[in-house]
This record gives structure tokens, C-alpha cells and sequence, in this order.
């Protein structure tokens, strides 16, 4: 059993909502939406093993994330079904918590989800993940982290590296994942769709500019949801929630009202 360090946010008495980040990434992603698009809700977004601040002891794969999962909701006293937000490697992570557990589900939120990824993209990623040498300061960091993502979304950039870039034993910054867990959950997007014995009301919201909501993965979530699957696009990249706050934020909030 893992409890995962778990980031909080919104109104402690309100109605319990689950949010998963994506792959190197960490809970206090969610921490703006949690804040400003529902703060009557009850967030609990946990840094996924071998990230963030969570154990990054092995095994790394999505049944034993998904059962960390479980385990946390539990040590939280969250034992009825909740509504539960993924964004990237957290889509495949909630829809394989779905099909483990469907009575714990309420509804659910795939923010442009990695599903389905090819495994070419899929092993370029991973080792440039286990080759990455480091930054050599925070500025050099923020400066290539930020040249991705339009200029209104920075100071998410700034907020995500106070939290999540530490300085290694070689002076070297890094965002604060273990390497193994990265590669392996790389990996784990490679996997086909789960089996859902009980679909759930989900809201596919799919980032235009970025390549992981292809045909494939649409044709798949709707063969595996039918009439419980809701979509919608916005036209950014793969961070949309930092690029597209305002758009992103009016699509998810009322879809959990």
C-alpha cells in the first residue's frame, strides 16, 4: 500500500474530485483550475509514483498507479465515487482506474489524454528523458520550458518550476521525476484501450495543436463510451490548461456542476 503525497486545494467540506497529472509532472498542476474553476470542490491531486514528491520505489506500471490511487482516496476518507480530471499520461491512468474500480467513478475528464501513442514517439521520448543531461541554471530552465507555450501562459511555467525543479548532486536542475518511472509510463501509453464494464459520462477535451487526440484514439473512446462520451477542442498545444485557461476552464466546470 502507497499514499501518495497529495497536493489539496479548494474547500476541504466539498464534494471530492480527483485529478491526475501527466507524465513528469506532479498533482500541483491543478492547483489554478482547483482554485479558480471550481473552488467549492474538494481537489485531491496526488504526485503519481516516482514523481514529485511521491515514493518512487517500483513497480511503475498503470495497474499499480492505479491501485496508489485507490489506496490514497482511501487514506483521504474518500471511499464514494468521485468526478476525476487526467491530463495526458493521467487519461490513461484514470480510464484504467475506471475499469478497475467503476463504482468509484462518477464522471471523468480526459484533458488531451496521451492514449494510443505510437511506439516510435513513444521510445524518442523516453530516451531523451533518460539522456537529458539537465539545466545549468532555473533561467535556462524557464526559458526552455516557456518556448513552447504562448505568452499568457508563463507565469504557469514560473509557478510549475518553483514546485517541481530541483538541483541534483551534479549542480544540474532537473524536474523532480524518477527516470525509470518516466520510461516506463512512456511505455504505458503504448497500451491498447481498457475494457469498461461500466462507461462513465466523460468529456474528451482534445488540444488541436498537439499530436496525441488522433482519429485513432476518437474512434477508440467513442466505440468504448457510445453516448457517454462528450467532445471538445481547443486550439492550443498539449498544456492547455496553461495556454487556455479561460477555454478550458468553461468547458470542464460545467461538464461537473
Amino acid at each position: 500500500m502507497a499514499v501518495l503525497h497529495t497536493h489539496s486545494f479548494g474547500d476541504p467540506a466539498g464534494v471530492p474530485l480527483l485529478a491526475v497529472h501527466g507524465i513528469t509532472a506532479h498533482g500541483g498542476r491543478f492547483r489554478r483550475l482547483a482554485e479558480e474553476a471550481w473552488p467549492h470542490r474538494r481537489t485531491l491531486a496526488p504526485d503519481l509514483r516516482g514523481h514529485g514528491r511521491s515514493t518512487a520505489d517500483a513497480p511503475w506500471n498503470v495497474a499499480q498507479l492505479v491501485q496508489d490511487l485507490a489506496d490514497t482516496l482511501d487514506a483521504h476518507g474518500v471511499t464514494g465515487p468521485v468526478d476525476v480530471v487526467g491530463h495526458s499520461y493521467g487519461g490513461v491512468v484514470t480510464l484504467a482506474f475506471l475499469a478497475a474500480h467503476p463504482g468509484r467513478v462518477r464522471r471523468l475528464v480526459l484533458l488531451d489524454p496521451a492514449l494510443l501513442l505510437d511506439q516510435a514517439t513513444a521510445q524518442e521520448a523516453a530516451v531523451g528523458n533518460m539522456m537529458f543531461e539537465g539545466w545549468s541554471s532555473p533561467e535556462s530552465a524557464l526559458e526552455e520550458r516557456a518556448a513552447g507555450v504562448a505568452a499568457h501562459g508563463r507565469d504557469a511555467v514560473v509557478a510549475d518550476l518553483a514546485e517541481h525543479l530541483e538541483q541534483g548532486a551534479d549542480d544540474r536542475y532537473r524536474l523532480r521525476f524518477h527516470v525509470p518511472a518516466v520510461v516506463a509510463g512512456w511505455g504505458e501509453m503504448c497500451a491498447p484501450l481498457p475494457s469498461l464494464p461500466e462507461p462513465r459520462p466523460t468529456l474528451l477535451v482534445a488540444a488541436t495543436q498537439a499530436p496525441f487526440v488522433h482519429t485513432g484514439v476518437r474512434v477508440g473512446l467513442a466505440a468504448l463510451l457510445g453516448d457517454a462520451l462528450t467532445t471538445a477542442e481547443i486550439d492550443c498545444g498539449h498544456m492547455l490548461y496553461w495556454e487556455r485557461f479561460d477555454e478550458t476552464a468553461a468547458l470542464v466546470a460545467p461538464f461537473l456542476a
